[in-house]
């Protein structure tokens, strides 16, 4: 493992529920080291956002949390960390696609699914504890589809394999994750927030194209020009008036 703390305290469990909830039953016991990784081959109930549940064949793909304690960052701030993460999933995409193929773009779903073309390769689950304003600790959930190649029909999935029909090695993704995460996080760390909003906006699924969306059961027409500091997406109107969405709020279509 090439990292300085990410993933150097590394909890590896044969099957669990959820890494996650492992992860925050962990933390009500003790202080594990920052950057501790608990990783499974084999998660049965994993969770999304908005309630969802995460969809992984045993042995095919890795399903890991991590433990931060990012104090340094301020409540109203925290979806800084959700920039940093998604970066660096996207990004390990990235380098692990071919990206001179249009199709093969990743790109950020908002807040924080990961997606290669239409597709979604990744997802993430952040949840914060805070404190005094601040954020105690945090557990970091990813899912990434590596090996996988069959899924529910419901569910618009694609992995590395579908994409490239080359096997992964599982615990190299999840060695170069640890390395993608500890960059991202030192980065936050130093300050360079204004970095971190533009890599982020680079990588916006949908951004400045007109697309149809769902709020309140009623479907409009804007685009995505940005997101809040809070972590709200921004969008433009046809008549130019500019709203703002929370996470269960709007829908994409």
């Amino acid at each position: 493992m090439k990292t300085l703390f990410v993933g150097q305290n590394c909890i590896h469990l044969k099957s669990i529920d959820s890494t996650n909830s492992y992860a925050s039953e962990l933390l009500s016991r003790i202080k594990p080291a920052e950057g501790t990784l608990i990783y499974t081959l084999d998660q049965q109930n994993g969770r999304g956002q908005r309630g969802n549940t995460w969809d992984s064949e045993p042995n095919k793909n890795v399903a890991s949390s991590f433990i931060l304690y990012p104090a340094f960052l301020q409540a109203d701030r925290q979806f800084l960390l959700n920039k940093i993460i998604s970066l660096a999933v996207a990004d390990l995409m990235a380098e692990l696609l071919d990206s001179s193929d249009k199709t093969k773009e990743v790109k950020i779903k908002w807040p924080n699914d990961i997606y290669v073309g239409k597709k979604k390769i990744a997802g993430i689950l952040i949840e914060n504890t805070l404190r005094e304003n601040h954020i105690q600790n945090a557990v970091i959930g990813i899912g990434i589809n590596i090996n996988q190649t069959a899924f529910n029909n419901d569910i618009n999935a694609v992995s590395l394999k579908l994409i490239t029909n080359t096997e992964f090695d599982l615990m190299l993704v999840i060695s170069k994750l640890c390395e993608f995460i500890e960059a991202g996080y030192l980065q936050l760390k130093g300050g360079k927030a204004e970095g971190i909003d533009n890599a982020y906006l680079q990588r916006l699924y949908q951004l400045d194209e007109w697309h149809y969306y769902n709020s309140d059961n009623q479907l409009f027409e804007c685009k995505i020009i940005g997101v809040s500091i809070l972590g709200k997406l921004q969008v433009q109107v046809k008549s130019g008036d500019i709203n703002e969405f929370d996470l269960k709020e709007i829908k994409f279509m």
